[in-house]
């Protein structure tokens, strides 16, 4: 089942992670062909209407049926939270990888990996690419709100409901944003998505908003990503705050989640979901990786 329009841009930002911390250029070689179908597949477009804007650079998909960001509850065929056209942190991945991309190819016509002349003006190209996408990553930004809309829809109207997906766009290698924007972005996501266990998927103003995970299946999967808190999300906050208030402190308790570990659902993990409500009781599955694994990055 081919549902994911970010898998793929996932696995180039956490290659780029792992080469940046194993240098290990040989194991680029071997990956770079791989990092190059999945360049040509967005430009050249796939499944489900994914492709680049010829206009703007960005990436964008229209398919109404499905769900394609991690925000992926569907009920029969109709997405709880639709998401198509351009999303936030689809296109902050997208301009990470291009800037990826630029590098490696520059780094590979130094080791005469291929031919240097074509791999250097890749490198120009790409470099480009990520520049033009830069200038129009600024589409997304709401200065009544200080924010970034959630999404530009395919007729050009955007979504200007607050969701940590914002937060994700900051939290990348390579950013697209300003330290002003970045600043302004975490300050409201502190005050609206933030809670002891983790990010609220929706602010709880919103008029979507549901703060309890709780019911029948269908009931519960209309909170899922509506307002319900995901731990894995305080990974990416906390990059996003180290890049953008180096020198503040971060505003957030770590007791109640180590709490919870040792204490709460299945004892010595984290569960996958909290309600978005005080006292946030912890849903879904007992033990989630991903919220462990964002855990293990900061706690020593």
């Amino acid at each position: 089942i081919y549902n994911s329009i970010d898998a793929a841009l996932w696995w180039i930002e956490t290659l780029g992670l792992y080469l940046e911390a194993t240098q290990d250029w040989d194991f680029l070689a071997e990956q770079f062909p791989v990092v190059q179908q999945i360049y040509k597949a967005f430009v050249g477009g796939t499944h489900f209407n994914i492709q680049v804007d010829a206009t703007d650079g960005l990436v964008s998909w229209d398919a109404r049926s499905v769900a394609l960001t991690w925000m992926d509850v569907v009920i029969g065929t109709h997405p709880v939270t639709p998401r198509y056209g351009k999303p936030v942190e689809i296109n902050a991945l997208w301009y990470s990888a291009l800037c990826w991309l630029s590098q490696w190819a520059e780094r590979l016509s130094q080791m005469e990996y291929g031919s240097p002349v074509r791999l250097t003006k890749q490198a120009q190209r790409y470099a480009n690419q990520a520049q033009h996408v830069k200038t129009s990553l600024q589409k997304f930004w709401n200065p009544q709100l200080g924010y970034l809309y959630d999404t530009i829809e395919p007729d050009d109207r955007r979504n200007f409901q607050i969701r940590p997906n914002a937060v994700l766009a900051l939290s990348l290698h390579h950013c697209g944003f300003s330290e002003q924007q970045g600043c302004q972005i975490l300050d409201l996501a502190t005050t609206s998505l933030l809670t002891p266990y983790g990010l609220r998927s929706l602010d709880p103003g919103d008029p979507e908003y549901k703060g309890k995970y709780e019911g029948n299946q269908q009931q519960r999967d209309r909170a899922y990503h509506q307002g319900t808190v995901w731990t894995w999300l305080i990974g990416p906050y906390i990059r996003a705050w180290q890049r953008f208030y180096p020198q503040q402190s971060l505003p957030f308790n770590w007791q109640p989640l180590l709490d919870h570990f040792f204490f709460d659902a299945c004892l010595g993990s984290i569960s996958e979901i909290f309600d978005g409500d005080s006292p946030h009781t912890p849903r879904g599955a007992i033990a989630q990786a991903c919220s462990v694994a964002e855990i293990i990055r900061y706690i020593k």
